[in-house]
């Protein structure tokens, strides 16, 4: 076929998927690529080809849905890995290929994950970092917003609901049409209502807001505006109800109060909350008065009860005192002018090697390693819950797990919760044998106690007197990359902590329960959670 004729059934086959004729579509596709596949010339234009091709395949499996079209669409690209990757970008290529995964997982409740179907959701969320991450390289910094938001949905699905919320948070201040960062971050909410066995009247009212900007997308078929009503409505009654059982009005203007709360808090407040760095349930998603301190706790006020709560609250303390620590240097990096005086006063001799040396620096590295401290606390700590120790007793955070060695998958599964999910999967995240995408931040840590690391301003350090020439060791890392780097594990962390309460809140209330399913903070059902809504 000739290249104008293969665009313009591309483009008819993709408007076939748009309108809901998968069958057609499929078809159309199925005898395409095997024309395609006939060509002898495997230039960049056959890539192209070929990747457009997989997107239908998949998009078919997704929306009709079909296993067999995201399998035929996964296939492809498995097996032009390398060649749509140089062709045609490594962010789409990963990108295509978490969507193609998305449409195979086994169990697509949550709240029915174990220790081994979560598997699967760890491979599509580090794909998707891989594709954020190439996307941002190569684009200056930049992001895609239908990245972030079905980064947002693995999250998600893996109930690392701090996280999530960051991802749907960030594509709705672009002010872009795209109802599924509004509809998943509704669904969020739910689900935290859900794990962690709290709510409030705040929280309700920023579901039913989800659904209502939902409703006003162009991008909504109209089939599905009655379901989108009816969600408005149902918890407009929740809210209601709730407002009736506390003897209270609804109150028409509390996103103006939210600001006002806001704009009254201190600077280091807000830079908690506008980084999404504070330790606060309500802080997830307002950023009110409600928000102002660190007031996450085990206990709840429906009560929470235990011979592991008070242990595992004295476990928070230290995690909070050393979070907030870490955090305050971040903060005080980034925000406080810096002390030549003190600089001065070291008496540090000039190289002019570009290193950057003093209080000011060290307050980050310093915040980078008390970070991955906090974490290895939270594994010892959830050993000590469990009995999960590993056989060596040696806990790293990222590596304690183990399940592949004697019975430890059956353990964790039958101490199975969704905050222990989480925590399996940030560990992920920090685990190379996992091909976590952000396991060199361990190395880095390392680098730190045991290395020379070296962080300069410049791109490529200057070393007049060749005072690095001597060390064979050294590492070298940019001011700004270690800036997002510490970001990015002070997030890591925070959504850690808030995991390890959910996990103990769990393990309290089912003992208090005796099994039961029931929470009575919990308002919604376990199976109240809508499929998500990927891009």
């Amino acid at each position: 076929m000739e290249i104008e004729s293969i665009a313009i059934e591309l483009d008819r086959l993709s408007e076939a998927v748009g309108l809901g004729q998968f069958d057609e579509a499929m078809n159309g596709v199925d005898i395409l690529y095997q024309q395609v596949n006939e060509s002898a010339e495997r230039n960049t234009q056959f890539f192209t080809i070929i990747s457009n091709i997989a997107s239908i395949f998949i998009d078919v499996g997704h929306m009709k849905p079909c296993a067999d079209s995201a399998k035929k669409g996964l296939d492809i690209l498995n097996e032009y890995k390398d060649e749509v990757i140089e062709k045609i970008g490594e962010d789409a290529y990963f990108y295509n290929l978490s969507n193609a995964k998305s449409n195979l997982i086994s169990e697509k409740n949550p709240f029915k994950h174990t220790f081994s179907t979560i598997e699967q959701l760890v491979e599509i969320k580090t794909d998707l970092w891989k594709a954020i991450k190439s996307f941002s390289d190569t684009n200056s910094g930049k992001i895609e917003p239908i990245y972030i938001v079905n980064l947002g949905n693995s999250l998600k699905q893996q109930f690392r609901i701090a996280e999530a919320m960051e991802c749907y948070d960030l594509v709705n201040s672009l002010n872009r049409d795209i109802p599924q960062s509004w509809i998943n971050r509704s669904a969020t909410l739910i689900m935290l209502n859900q794990v962690s066995n709290t709510f409030s009247i705040q929280m309700l009212e920023q579901i039913k807001n989800g659904y209502e900007n939902v409703l006003l997308s162009k991008d909504i078929p109209p089939i599905w505006l009655d379901h989108y009503r009816n969600q408005v409505a149902f918890h407009q009654d929740k809210i209601n109800e709730a407002c009736k059982e506390a003897g209270i009005e609804p109150d028409l203007h509390d996103s103006e109060k939210t600001k006002s709360e806001y704009d009254e808090l201190n600077n280091y407040r807000k830079f908690c909350l506008d980084n999404n760095l504070s330790l606060s349930e309500h802080g997830l998603y307002c950023p009110c008065v409600g928000s102002s301190r660190d007031n996450l706790t085990i206990p709840t006020a429906a009560g929470v009860v235990g011979d592991s709560v008070i242990p595992m609250e004295m476990v928070l303390n230290r995690l909070k005192s050393e979070f907030s620590f870490a955090r305050h240097l971040y903060f005080e990096y980034l925000s406080t002018e810096k002390d030549y005086e003190l600089l001065h006063g070291s008496c540090f001799s000039e190289l002019f090697n570009d290193e950057l040396l003093g209080i000011d620096v060290e307050k980050l590295r310093t915040a980078f390693r008390l970070c991955f401290g906090i974490l290895d606390k939270i594994g010892i700590a959830i050993c000590e819950l469990f009995n999960l120790y590993p056989p060596n007793g040696k806990v790293y955070f990222q590596s304690f797990w183990q399940l592949d060695r004697g019975s430890r998958r059956e353990l964790f599964n039958h101490n199975k919760s969704p905050g222990l999910l989480a925590l399996y999967s940030i560990a992920t995240d920090l685990n190379e044998r996992k091909e976590g995408e952000w396991s060199f931040l361990k190395q880095l840590r390392n680098d730190l106690e045991h290395e020379f690391v070296v962080v300069h301003k410049s791109d490529n350090p200057s070393d007049i007197y060749e005072s690095y020439e001597f060390m064979d060791s050294i590492v070298f890392i940019q001011e700004d990359d270690f800036i997002e780097y510490l970001r990015r594990i002070l997030q890591l962390t925070r959504s850690a902590i808030f995991s390890f309460v959910f996990t103990v809140r769990d393990k309290a209330l089912k003992e208090k329960q005796d099994g039961a399913l029931y929470l009575p903070n919990c308002i919604f059902r376990q199976d109240y959670i809508f499929e998500d809504q990927d891009l």
